[in-house]
């Protein structure tokens, strides 16, 4: 399956993304940065430290693939 990472917001102190599936769901939704503080992804566009995150939730399997969203 193929999911797509869109930043919404990313400015003055705050962030907002989430990710979807192919049917445009939002599966993941990340709000604020502790996302980046706890470690799991190194800056905003690191999707391999993302899908990997999202691997261990078992949102993502190994075989999906995790793109950015070109807006």
């Amino acid at each position: 399956m193929k999911y797509t990472y869109h930043i919404n917001l990313a400015e003055r102190g705050e962030f907002y993304a989430d990710v979807r599936n192919e049917s445009e769901e939002t599966v993941f939704e990340i709000q604020g940065f502790d996302i980046f503080e706890d470690g799991y992804m190194k800056h905003d566009a690191d999707l391999q430290g993302l899908a990997e995150y999202l691997e261990e939730l078992g949102i993502m399997q190994p075989e999906d693939y995790l793109s950015p969203a070109y807006n």
